[in-house]
């Protein structure tokens, strides 16, 4: 049949004035049906409102139809239900979402490209309101926006231009406000009161607050300027003194403010920013963590050169020195009389009388010279 007369066709059917177009149907299109439905009983063909050629058949007792395309493509498959025929999931999410609105038909479908779903179509006073749940209740159309979110760009010109002129100027008070207060809490409060590190708080303040601008304004933001920051923070490791496991998850802590603080929607804002800063507070809280070994950096001055590299002996002086059970130490670098190491340790008292760890037993960390193997 050529193109003009299958039009023709199809918009009499659509008008009512045929009932049926049983004309011949494509060999392509039949030979696509019998190998998709071999045991398959066809009642009709039939060229539906989007073009496709659409069979009406019964398979193991269940009436179907299925839609092929002029070159025997297959597009979908679809079959009536009851509500009740719904999986539990399915009519559970119908409900919450619509309540007890009326339901024109149900059916479920089988997409070459959605897979298996099922198609409810609720009764409106215009044209009524299809709306497609997988078998996990979840909307295909929700789940297809996140995506969109996902895989696009975090930015764009018109877009943020928009966004920046629709904010006016008490909420971008508000937007670096906001994140001033939660950076505030997060380096100094959580951070530098717990670590006394002067210049890890400045790297935490400079890598927030320099950068929030940034994400709040740039026209030009996309998934790879992410990772931009990253490979930042990576050089920044490489070319500085070695960071703890604890000073890196600060480092991501502050970046994840800065784009939580500039990126996301008010209330999503302030419950994300309440997830870091508790993760943060508790995660290096010494009251929670009361039996965890505690990394300190110290110069070791020592009488006898021989023992230098030997890790057990500095391991069991520094134990007898300063009171402490070793779990491991590091030699960084060895001086004439001096061994530049990072020890792990922790205090056996404090574990036995509950008390919270304090650096008593290496007050100055980096800057300390150790004297007392030589007292």
């Amino acid at each position: 049949m050529s193109t003009p007369m299958k039009s023709l066709l199809l918009f009499l059917s659509i008008w009512g004035l045929i009932p049926v177009i049983t004309f011949a149907v494509p060999p392509e299109v039949e030979k696509a049906f019998r190998e998709k439905y071999p045991d398959a009983m066809v009642e009709d063909w039939e060229v539906d409102v989007n073009g496709y050629w659409e069979a009406d058949f019964e398979l193991n007792g269940t009436d179907y139809r299925g839609d092929f395309t002029d070159e025997g493509e297959w597009v979908e498959t679809e079959s009536s239900l009851d509500f009740n025929d719904l999986p539990d999931a399915v009519q559970r999410a119908v409900r919450l979402d619509f309540g007890d609105e009326e339901i024109a038909e149900v059916e479920s479908v089988d997409h070459h490209t959605k897979g298996k779903f099922f198609d409810v179509e609720f009764k409106r006073k215009g044209p009524n309101q299809d709306v497609e749940y997988n078998e996990k209740g979840e909307r295909l159309e929700l789940m297809a926006s996140v995506v969109d979110e996902l895989t696009s760009p975090v930015g764009n010109l018109a877009d943020t231009q928009k966004r920046t002129e629709e904010m006016g100027k008490l909420e971008l008070l508000f937007e670096f406000g906001f994140n001033l207060l939660t950076i505030f809490v997060f380096a100094w409060v959580i951070y530098y009161r717990r670590h006394h590190d002067h210049q890890m708080l400045f790297l935490l303040l400079g890598f927030n607050l320099f950068l929030f601008p940034i994400f709040l304004l740039s026209a030009s933001l996309t998934a790879g300027f992410g990772f931009t920051i990253f490979a930042l923070l990576a050089l920044v490791r490489m070319r500085s003194d070695t960071f703890s496991k604890t000073e890196i998850a600060y480092l991501l802590g502050a970046v994840a403010l800065t784009f939580i603080n500039a990126m996301l929607p008010a209330r999503v804002e302030i419950i994300s920013t309440s997830i870091v800063l508790v993760t943060a507070y508790l995660g290096d809280h010494p009251n929670v963590w009361r039996d965890a070994y505690h990394t300190v950096e110290i110069r070791y001055r020592i009488k006898d050169t021989k023992g230098m590299l030997d890790r057990d002996y500095l391991s069991q002086m520094i134990a007898n020195d300063f009171n402490v059970e070793v779990d491991n130490l590091d030699i960084e670098r060895i001086g004439k009389n001096e061994v530049r190491m990072i020890v792990m340790y922790r205090d056996p008292e404090d574990l036995r009388k509950g008390r919270v760890p304090l650096d008593r037993h290496f007050p100055e960390k980096k800057e300390n010279n150790n004297d007392a193997a030589n007292s």
